[in-house]
């Protein structure tokens, strides 16, 4: 024969081999975007439960309602409930998880955010529209929006909604980021943190006036992803550095395990952070842009993680 098969009709060839999986690239799916106006009304309904102070039914109700959500949307959330000694006592505290499986179970990312109120001297009624519940809203609708994407377009993302974040007193080893640092004591017992990419934590991502402030100690790698999404996004004009220090918080004990960590939080709320801790944490100061400009840029930088 002069001429092969293969030869005469290589189009066809090249269709069988597609069929076949042999040289084909695997489909790109691009980022999704959040739903903001549902973020928003997850932030209003959790506002609705009042304050919820560690220990408390506020935070009890909370929990619940995050359990609730996660399992509407498909999901089957895992409560961690634990009791610890504080400068108020006993308390008992709750961390919910949840896992979304993605194209390998050879790693994972963590998205954070704590869901619990700081117990103010003279503030009763301190509800953390921000602080708080605009970050528990968003990595809810995250949770929903990824949920519907294609598992070999992203990798697995635990999603942790930590209580016990705020201090009592002063943050020390013993006050403050309760939920996170048992979280990341069972990833270094279980011997996991080795196989988490990254941990990137979300708090205060709601004011309307919105400038994210990175401190420049997360990590680089991180940052500089993040920035670079927000210039091809078109928002790089609300992310910044935190030139005041570094910033503590639910990302902390997780950085001390030499997992890559990266905290997105405005920590200028209101003129000079003057509604932060304060009974102006309120809803009327939050915008669903805010929340699409950050969830966005969130889910953008777990697709970029995904690609390495």
């Amino acid at each position: 024969m002069t001429d092969s098969w293969f030869t005469r009709f290589p189009q066809l060839l090249c269709l069988l081999l597609l069929a076949n999986g042999c040289g084909s690239a695997p489909e790109v799916v691009p980022p999704p975007d959040i739903d903001a106006a549902n973020a928003f009304r997850l932030v209003s309904e959790i506002c609705d439960i009042g304050p919820r102070p560690s220990g408390s039914d506020g935070a009890a109700r909370t929990a619940q309602y995050i359990v609730d959500t996660a399992t509407a949307y498909g999901y089957e959330p895992i409560q961690d409930t634990w009791t610890e000694r504080t400068a108020r006592g006993s308390i008992e505290f709750t961390n919910i998880t949840v896992e979304l499986r993605g194209s390998s179970d050879e790693s994972f990312i963590i998205i954070g955010t704590h869901f619990d109120t700081k117990i103010l001297a003279g503030t009763a009624a301190f509800i953390g529209a921000n602080d708080g519940a605009s970050s528990t809203a968003l990595v809810l609708e995250l949770m929903r929006t990824l949920k519907k994407t294609p598992a070999a377009g992203r990798p697995t993302v635990r999603f942790a909604f930590f209580d016990g974040e705020e201090a009592y007193e002063q943050y020390s080893d013993s006050d403050g980021l309760h939920g996170s640092r048992r979280m990341a004591r069972q990833l270094q017992e279980s011997g996991r943190h080795r196989q988490c990419q990254a941990m990137i934590l979300l708090d205060m991502v709601g004011d309307e006036d919105l400038t994210v402030t990175i401190s420049p100690t997360d990590s680089r790698e991180l940052r500089t992803k993040l920035f670079d999404i927000a210039e091809r996004q078109g928002t790089r004009k609300h992310f910044g550095y935190f030139m005041k220090g570094s910033i503590l918080d639910d990302h902390i004990p997780f950085s001390r395990l030499g997992i890559p960590a990266l905290d997105i939080i405005d920590f200028k709320y209101g003129p000079n952070n003057s509604y932060w801790h304060t009974d102006q944490d309120t809803i009327d100061k939050l915008s669903t842009d805010s929340l699409a400009i950050v969830g966005n840029a969130v889910i953008a930088l777990i697709w970029e993680l995904n690609s390495e």
